[in-house]
């Protein structure tokens, strides 16, 4: 059924390109206009030999964290160089369905929480409460992800990162943004602070009063960050899968 507010509504897409075909998809089915406009793309890390150890070190960690289907797929590709099978009696864990379908489809047995697809949902995981004497290993993007480190700290782990990428803002020609905002997005959408703050920047010249819009965000903690720098009507999303950001777009209306 196609929702009466998305029919016809322009919807500024943030994705990274090879990620945003999934949600672009979505909004087309209930009719909405989805408005391209990568603001990051994702540069993949040089590993260094500190990085590489943690990898040959795989069956030293009794828990893997992945943190986004970047991150499953680029530390996947890392430890086949040196596990054709990975280490037994590991737990894998994953933030997002994505990323446990990413991790899924190369045969990792991955516990994911059953809704609430953010760091917060997996916090409250029964496995990830008590984590003494537990060494865990969290795969992930330079920058990210530091509060769920924290917490799991807190409660008693020793955490180590493999870092396997950087977010990289995307440069655009001015006369392309004005080209693309001769009529202004009926919302916006941000699925990281990281993309919030490059959206942020990239329109704020080209499109006036663009806090004013409706944005979807994927967590609370997104929501804070577009608070701070003055958006005004936020809807926080259960996630950032591509059916909870449509969901929450659907409240707008």
């Amino acid at each position: 059924m196609v929702n009466n507010w998305l029919q016809g509504k322009r919807v500024l897409v943030t994705r990274p390109e090879a990620q945003a075909a999934g949600l672009v998809a979505a909004l087309e089915a209930q009719g909405a206009i989805a408005l391209r406009l990568p603001v990051l793309t994702i540069q993949p890390l040089h590993q260094e030999a500190e990085n590489k150890q943690k990898i040959i070190d795989l069956d030293h960690y009794d828990d893997v964290i992945v943190v986004s289907r970047n991150a499953a797929q680029l530390g996947l590709a890392a430890i086949d160089q040196y596990w054709p099978q990975l280490p037994v009696k590991q737990r894998w864990f994953a933030v997002g369905k994505a990323t446990a379908k990413a991790l899924s489809d190369f045969g990792v047995n991955v516990i994911v929480p059953a809704e609430g697809f953010n760091s917060e949902a997996l916090l409250e995981l029964p496995e990830l409460q008590k984590l003494s004497n537990r060494r865990v290993l969290m795969l992930k993007g330079d920058g990210g992800r530091e509060l769920l480190a924290e917490q799991l700290t807190n409660r008693g782990a020793r955490v180590d990162s493999l870092l396997l990428y950087r977010r990289v803002a995307i440069g655009y020609e001015a006369d392309y943004l004005h080209a693309l905002f001769h009529e202004a997005p009926d919302a916006l959408i941000a699925t990281s602070v990281e993309v919030l703050e490059a959206l942020d920047h990239l329109v704020s010249p080209h499109l006036k009063n663009h806090t004013e819009l409706p944005i979807v965000v994927a967590s609370e903690r997104i929501a804070e960050a577009a608070i701070a720098l003055g958006y005004q009507r936020i809807i926080a999303a259960n996630g950032a899968a591509d059916e909870s950001i449509v969901a929450a777009l659907n409240v707008i209306g």
